[in-house]
């Protein structure tokens, strides 16, 4: 591993997409999104991606000229063709779209199909928290997991976030998978073994073998409640937005692949529901939670989203030193 400067990391990144022909705008915005993951320590979901989001460009499912158009609008709803622009690029059009409505009808709902990966997706919640506002997003992902007691993947890993304006700040943003499926693909490139009950391989047999794992499927977390959850979300993220669902979704692991999964976001004025003091009364409520007596060898309880928050502005990350020899070469810069 190797500590790199975070500007450099974000200005070679974002030459490494320009490389690969993707305009200066667009690859400024992925590349920070990428390495503020790294900054928080989701390495599964930071430069670690970069490679396979040029792959999606090299093979023309990523079009770094595509048109992001509103296809339905209706008030507080819409939702928006992304134009297979990359996906961080296309989330963040979407919640600026869902946060103008939210300005306009207290709420802004708005669902996305024909994009790709988008990345850390408490990214986003964070950006609308910070700004005052509540914040969910969920999307689905290829198939990697089965439904509770099934061996056959059918369900996406679908993490989902929800951002909420307090002070300390609250930001989670899980998977609904015992592990994340970029967790299980960093262990994969660069070394480690996984937690017990976490995988099946594809025999369907427990195993803690990284590429055993990724041939097989991933479990849902909390048996039923992790596949419930899982199947609202690949519905809701997936067919409710007129984007694919279970076997029909690809390009989001895969992304030699046409990536056609779904994104929802819906932010909230807290006024409108609230009124002016809800943020005063949130706040209030989470520093009750921390200053809670603690459980035997914890030091401090932590919310959601809380020690990501005070990574952020770390000023150097940690990258693999492959990746980044790789990232130099694509970038053709001076290593």
């Amino acid at each position: 591993m190797v500590d790199v400067d975070r500007a450099r990391a974000e200005a070679v990144a974002t030459r490494a997409f320009e490389a690969a022909g993707v305009d200066h705008a667009d690859a400024r915005l992925t590349a920070e999104m990428l390495v503020d993951a790294d900054a928080r320590g989701k390495h599964s979901h930071g430069l670690i991606r970069l490679p396979r989001y040029i792959r999606g460009v090299d093979h023309g499912n990523v079009d770094p000229a595509g048109e992001m158009t509103v296809v339905r609008d209706r008030g507080a709803t819409a939702t928006l063709d992304g134009g297979s622009r990359l996906g961080p690029v296309v989330a963040l059009e979407a919640l600026a779209e869902a946060t103008s409505r939210a300005d306009d009808y207290g709420v802004g709902v708005v669902g996305v199909h024909n994009s790709n990966h988008l990345g850390m997706l408490g990214y986003y919640t964070d950006k609308a928290r910070a700004e005052g506002y509540v914040a969910i997003g969920m999307t689905n992902t290829e198939p990697a997991m089965p439904p509770y007691g099934g061996a056959e993947s059918i369900l996406g890993t679908n993490p989902l976030a929800i951002g909420i304006p307090t002070d300390p700040p609250f930001n989670l943003d899980m998977s609904t998978s015992s592990i994340s499926r970029g967790e299980v693909f960093k262990m994969s490139q660069q070394g480690g073994t996984l937690p017990e009950g976490v995988a099946l391989d594809a025999d369907g047999e427990p195993t803690t073998d990284p590429d055993a794992a990724l041939d097989g499927v991933i479990l849902p977390f909390g048996g039923t409640k992790g596949s419930g959850l899982a199947i609202a979300i690949e519905i809701l993220a997936g067919g409710l937005v007129g984007a694919a669902m279970g076997d029909d979704v690809t390009g989001t692991y895969h992304t030699e692949n046409e990536c056609t999964k779904g994104d929802l976001f819906i932010v909230i004025d807290p006024a409108a529901l609230g009124g002016d003091g809800f943020t005063e009364r949130a706040d209030a409520f989470v520093e009750s939670l921390k200053s809670l007596s603690r459980a035997s060898g914890v030091d401090e309880i932590r919310l959601p989203g809380e020690a990501s928050a005070q990574r952020a502005t770390a000023e150097t990350i940690t990258v693999d030193d492959e990746l980044w020899e790789e990232i130099q070469t694509r970038a053709e810069v001076s290593q």
